[in-house]
């Protein structure tokens, strides 16, 4: 990649607001030092979730293969439970984000095989699991909501990686822009799924404190 593309790339990264004006100043530094700007990020190679990757390209490509399969497995998986779903205000909710996560999936095996990788990751047996149990009609939904929200935690937490992860890239800016469109999308089924727990699971609580505050009487 010439020195010229890289210089531009980083420029365009800076204007539109995806880099810092002090990020851009560091790797423009590296640049003019011979440096190699866009494949790694100073650690000898380039660090994301606690490993050092070849080049940024191999931890995208590593990425995109465990997301592709993991958004996969989410689409079957909510699809799985708009089926058996008994409670008519978060149905055709649960069919929304089961669309929402296998797009996110199609997209990245598309964006996968752009930057020449092959699909890889299977769904986890943890992931198969997790399938069963939200299409099992015998479980409630309100219980359901409840297994959703101690999985994830808290949502602006849930999008952190990925957020990271997007901060990080410097040369691949096409996956860098849609890993933010994809945090927006996690964060949006997140808060649903989150505030929808909440107001299911509210008549409970409220009947326990009742029945706690009778036992005290």
């Amino acid at each position: 990649m010439s020195r010229d593309f890289e210089f531009k790339a980083l420029l365009r990264a800076y204007r539109s607001g995806i880099i810092s004006e002090q990020t851009f100043e560091t790797e423009i530094r590296e640049l003019e030092n011979g440096g190699h700007a866009v494949n790694g990020n100073g650690s000898g190679g380039f660090r994301a979730f606690g490993k050092t990757y070849q080049t940024e390209r191999a931890a995208v490509v590593s990425f995109l293969d465990k997301v592709r399969a993991g958004e996969a497995n989410g689409g079957e998986a909510f699809a799985a439970w708009a089926e058996v779903c008994t409670t008519d205000c978060i149905r055709t909710g649960l069919r929304v984000v089961a669309e929402r996560e296998a797009y996110h999936s199609r997209v990245f095996a598309q964006r996968l095989a752009e930057l020449g990788g092959e699909q890889r990751a299977m769904t986890t047996e943890e992931g198969r699991k997790f399938t069963a149990y939200l299409g099992d009609r015998r479980v409630p939904d309100n219980e359901k909501l409840l297994k959703f929200v101690e999985r994830v935690g808290k949502p602006e937490d849930a999008i952190k990686p990925i957020c990271e992860f997007a901060e990080l890239l410097k040369e691949d800016l096409g996956t860098k822009e849609a890993l933010r469109l994809f945090a927006e999308d996690e964060l949006s089924t997140a808060k649903w799924l989150y505030e929808s727990c909440a107001a299911l699971n509210a008549p409970k609580a409220e009947s326990a404190k009742e029945n706690e505050k009778r036992a005290s009487m």
